[in-house]
């Protein structure tokens, strides 16, 4: 079988499709091309034909669905439905992803990067691509085998290798040379990785005090008018917002009926006199249990101790003797028919070996047409004779949806549902939409009012000053008591007495700890990282910054460096962190990449 065949065929999925997407990227023609002359000129879209504009190349809506379509394929491969959270999360994947890739071929254009033909040859050869590392047809035991690798890269069985080697040259090599173009000045010192080393291995032993934020609250005075005023004057930049929308909701959640339950209770019921009947348990498990777990291997559950299962179940399990069958039991999840297999007593604990058959509490196609009839009806006579009426007249609650942004996907109880909030956005104040489903509701909005972007006005932001403010006095606060309890240590010439002394404030008492995990009270602290870094046994420290206050530390003693071991764990140590180091630069590269770049964003026009 030809290379590419078996690689289609045996390749996990995931890593097929990454080449693949790579591949159509090459031949999708007008899908992803340049901007009309005048368009340009004007900075002007059609919404219609262009989904985005980077700069001056333009993305058809064809081509963005494509990439969705292929990351909704991933989440099918991994098992998973389709539902409105996965869906919202593909489109921002494929944008985030489209964004990336657009911006990086067009610095590779910029900057004039490509590869040659020997140049592909020689990295296939000796340095080939993770994808092609990770396919099993070249593993051994898990891992890649480089001379299996060899004899396919000497043995070609036709053109297989011809679409990598036009990836390699169009694609990676001119991404592999800009990374190496980027990522050059990244340095790691010896010095970094001993530092390294200690964060993560070398045990520092500290007492403390931490003076948290908490602890002084009842002692700062509250931010005035003048204050609020004050600092929304010299901050308004930061309370600029696009347009909002005000909206109410009346959602009819898809629950089973009572009649649904009724229902499933008859066939509960008519289950377990089958099997005291003499049929066969796992075959009506097969037909008829909708636990996926144990449904194909006859409903069995193995042993389980107590406090394993919902309570229920549990009480009905234990509560049964050997071979007896139990049902309906009702749970949370559905009723169960239990047939307790066996019981024993290990340890001092009571186990049961069970098998059940689960009958979830599934909505009938009935209700459901029920549901989207009343919601149907209510949207009919909301939009003939208001939303309030209806709402009356229909003895529902609504939901209010305040200050929902134009490119947000949630709403409040209901979840996802990206529509809706298109609909407020592209309708006129008080419009009545028809209905809209997702996974769990019915849904029917009304939008109330409409907010222009612009800047926040105080009223609205004023509870997030008064925050912002009082975490400033109470971080004063607390760092004027750490400095103060770090001179009366100094005068009395004991951290410990002061220690002991002292019941305000948090203590941390003999507390030993390799730094990157973060002492007691403190939390991680970069702060205070770097001051014990330097410190030496019997130095106190502080005030430092913390997650939650200020703390003023006595470093009592730091355990030897371990030549020996940081030896073994040197090279790796290194390579780690130069692999964070270079995705840290290029993820500052690419942020300013994204700022300095001109983008338009037309989604909003079609999800």
């Amino acid at each position: 079988m030809a290379l590419m065949t078996s690689m289609r065929n045996r390749m996990h999925a995931v890593l097929w499709a990454v080449l693949a997407l790579f591949i159509l990227s090459m031949t999708v023609g007008g899908l992803v091309g340049g901007a009309d002359i005048l368009d340009q000129i004007f900075n002007r879209t059609d919404p219609s034909k262009v989904i985005a504009r980077i700069n001056d190349q333009d993305v058809s809506p064809q081509y963005f669905n494509q990439l969705v379509s292929q990351n909704l394929d991933n989440v099918r491969a991994n098992g998973q439905q389709i539902t409105d959270k996965n869906l919202e999360q593909a489109r921002k994947q494929a944008w985030d992803n489209l964004v990336q890739e657009l911006l990086i071929a067009q610095e590779v254009k910029e900057l004039g990067l490509t590869a040659s033909d020997e140049e592909v040859v020689f990295h296939l050869q000796n340095n080939p691509p993770l994808f092609l590392q990770n396919n099993p047809n070249f593993m051994t035991n898990g891992q890649f085998d480089f001379v299996k690798y060899q004899e396919a890269i000497h043995n070609p069985q036709g053109n297989e290798w011809a679409p990598i080697e036009s990836f390699m040259k169009t694609n990676y090599l001119p991404n592999y040379k800009l990374q190496q173009f980027l990522t050059a000045s990244v340095v790691v010192t010896p010095g970094d990785v001993e530092t390294e080393y200690a964060r993560s291995n070398i045990n520092y032993t500290i007492n403390g005090i931490h003076v948290t934020r908490k602890a002084v609250s009842e002692e700062i005075e509250k931010p005035t008018a003048e204050e609020i005023q004050s600092y929304y004057k010299k901050n308004k930049s930061d309370f600029e917002r696009g347009p909002l929308r005000n909206m109410r909701i009346v959602a009819w959640e898809k629950q089973a009926s009572n009649e649904d339950t009724v229902r499933m209770a008859d066939l509960a019921t008519k289950i377990i006199k089958q099997v005291k009947a003499g049929e066969d348990f796992g075959a009506l498990a097969a037909e008829y249990s909708q636990d996926p777990g144990s449904q194909n291997i006859g409903g069995e559950l193995g042993w389980f101790e107590k406090g394993r299962m919902v309570k229920p179940f549990e009480e009905a399990a234990f509560g049964a003797k050997k071979g007896e069958f139990v049902g309906p039991v009702k749970s949370r999840f559905g009723y169960h028919i239990i047939h307790v297999k066996d019981k024993k007593t290990e340890n001092g604990k009571e186990q049961v070996n069970a098998a059940h058959i689960l009958l979830k509490f599934d909505i009938s196609a009935m209700t459901l047409d029920n549901l989207k009839q009343a919601s149907t009806l209510f949207s009919y006579d909301a939009q003939d004779n208001g939303f309030s009426a209806a709402i009356d007249s229909h003895k529902v609650e609504p939901i209010v949806a305040t200050s929902i942004k134009e490119d947000a996907s949630f709403l409040p109880n209901i979840g996802s549902l990206r529509s809706a909030i298109r609909f407020a956005f592209n309708n006129p104040v008080g419009s009545v939409s028809t209905v809209f489903e997702t996974d769990q509701h019915f849904v029917v909005a009304v939008t109330d009012s409409a907010i222009e972007a612009g800047i926040a006005p105080m009223v609205d932001v004023e509870a997030d000053i008064i925050r912002i403010l009082s975490t400033e006095k109470e971080d004063a606060i607390a760092k004027e008591k750490a400095g103060d309890i770090l001179i009366e240590a100094t005068t009395v010439g004991s951290f410990t007495k002061v220690l002991n002394d002292q019941k305000a404030y948090e203590p941390i008492t003999n507390d030993s700890k390799p730094l990157g995990r973060g002492f007691n009270s403190i939390g991680r602290s970069h702060s205070m990282i770097g001051a014990l870094l330097v410190a030496k046994p019997g130095d106190l420290v502080g005030p430092v910054e913390t997650p939650r206050g200020y703390a003023v530390v006595e470093l009592l003693q730091v355990a030897e460096f371990d030549s020996a071991d940081f030896a073994v764990q040197k090279e790796k140590i290194y390579s780690d962190l130069l692999t964070k180091k270079q995705n840290q630069f290029f993820q500052s590269w690419l942020g300013e990449l994204k700022r300095n770049a001109e983008i338009v964003d037309n989604r909003k026009y079609y999800f």
